[in-house]
């Protein structure tokens, strides 16, 4: 019998809740089948709620979740069943998130659907997320699994597909899509404390409106809004890295940078090819550390993925950070080009404002130490702050224009007053401060600024690489940014 036979027959009865087969069915809930799934029904901004200790050891033991006839019935029935639109669950309905929202939060709606067992909310809602987004290929395959399910025809996740594929090829694409559903999950049940930041972000400053960190470890990346009271976590979002992993050294090693870097520039569709999707973000790798490091390649974006697919497996790009098309176009819309910061890192190190501020005073008296010599025009006590061979010639900024003769008119007779023989000084200032940490073999940290002649009314844009040698800062990479 199909689903739309059982559906009029269930429509010409008293309606009861569907007989799923008395079997332990791995859904494509995966570990999180009876996991203790949240309650609300959206994925950004959720505060994090533990598994209970029996979800855990369900979790453990593969997460099977007992389907059995004779088990008290949930109170729901199909909407298949009674003909109705997914409308008809209620707003206020914990599954109702299944229905609306971003693809992903309906997908994570129906993973807590089906962990409350109730399976034909799952279904619906199933049904509703592959019509309108036909390229989520993790939504197909849960679907698939409902489905097969509901017959009593699976043995775990992605077998509706996998018992009859002998195509290696096919069995590692639901081995992906295994890893893409757990890490979706993993995001969903480990989100970042409240009030908390990553320890990465040191100091930004005013005019620098959002920054970026992405997790590679979880596939996540998270954008934060730089207000008056500091950052704040607006939204995050699942990603795929290079195929090969992270820590990029070579060209074509196809593994995705670890630092720090700026959005260098924005490309719109069409501009790199149907592979990049609806636009990419470029990053500034390699940067000056990574030359001094020796580290090669180029072309390094966050981007789309093709418009055939919703999503990517964790590791599938050439070294680029891939997201889902729309959610590229809305980080494109939002961040600016030049000034936002995008750290990549192994873990983001989460940390309260109380925390971090011993460690943010130690890091920013090394940078004022330096704006403070640097003001007094002391070349060679300036020497001491860089390693060896990283100093410029000309400390930081150029010097400015060599002094000129002044033309004064005297009594309606014209004058020429010489050029001093040494240049009056050039007082400088300093703004716009930004300041991030990043670790590999040695703490980094990576510093901007704007450096300001009060008498040429000049001004700089510089970048500095410090590394902590022992335990003393030295810039080991300095440059002007454009």
């Amino acid at each position: 019998m199909t689903i739309a036979d059982d559906a009029r027959t269930a429509s010409a009865k008293a309606p009861r809740r569907p007989r799923w087969p008395r079997t332990a069915v791995a859904v494509g809930s995966l570990v999180v089948a009876g996991a203790g799934l949240l309650a609300s029904s959206e994925l950004h901004s959720i505060p994090s709620q533990h598994a209970t200790p029996q979800a855990q050891r369900a979790a453990m033991m593969g997460a099977t979740l007992l389907l059995a006839d004779d088990a008290p019935p949930p109170p729901t029935r199909s909407l298949l069943a009674v003909g109705a639109a997914p409308g008809a669950v209620a707003a206020s309905s914990p599954f109702a998130g299944a229905f609306k929202g971003s693809p992903e939060s309906r997908l994570i709606g129906i993973y807590r659907a089906i962990g409350q067992q109730q399976t034909d909310v799952a279904l619906d809602a199933a049904a509703a997320l592959t019509r309108d987004v036909p390229g989520f290929r993790l939504a197909q395959l849960v679907y698939a699994d409902l489905l097969a399910a509901r017959t009593g025809n699976i043995a775990g996740f992605g077998a509706a597909g996998a018992a009859s594929a002998s195509d290696p090829a096919v069995v590692a694409e639901i081995a992906e899509l295994r890893d893409e559903a757990v890490q979706r999950l993993h995001a969903l049940q480990e989100r970042p404390p409240a009030g908390q930041v990553p320890a990465e972000f040191i100091m930004l400053p005013r005019l620098t409106h959002h920054a970026i960190a992405v997790d590679t470890t979880r596939s996540r990346l998270y954008l934060f809004e730089n207000g008056p009271q500091g950052l704040r976590l607006v939204s995050d979002h699942y990603v795929s890295v290079g195929k090969q992993g992270v820590d990029k050294s070579t060209e074509g090693d196809q593994r995705t940078p670890l630092g720090v870097y700026f959005v260098s520039d924005r490309v719109g569709q069409g501009s790199l090819g149907e592979t990049f999707g609806a636009g990419a973000m470029q990053l500034n790798y390699p940067n000056l550390l990574d030359q001094l490091h020796g580290r090669t390649g180029s072309g390094i974006y966050v981007h789309g993925v093709p418009f055939s697919t919703y999503s990517r497996p964790p590791k599938d790009s050439d070294g680029c950070v891939t997201l889902a098309n729309d959610e590229l176009v809305m980080l494109m819309n939002t961040v600016p080009i030049h000034d936002t910061p995008v750290i990549i890192t192994r873990r983001i190190h989460w940390v309260s404002d109380n925390a971090s501020r011993l460690r943010r005073a130690e890091i920013l008296a090394a940078v004022n130490q330096w704006q403070s010599v640097r003001t007094r025009d002391d070349a060679d006590a300036l020497q001491g702050f860089y390693a060896p061979g990283a100093a410029p010639d000309v400390p930081a900024a150029p010097p400015s224009s060599p002094p000129q003769p002044t033309v004064v008119m005297i009594r309606g007779r014209r004058h020429v007053i010489p050029a001093p023989a040494v240049a009056p000084r050039d007082p400088v200032t300093f703004d716009n401060l930004s300041v991030m940490t990043w670790s590999d073999a040695k703490e980094t940290m990576v510093v901007s600024f704007n450096e300001r002649g009060t008498r040429s009314h000049r001004e700089t844009s510089l970048r500095q690489y410090w590394e902590r040698d022992a335990s003393k800062w030295k810039i080991v990479a300095e440059g002007t940014v454009r």
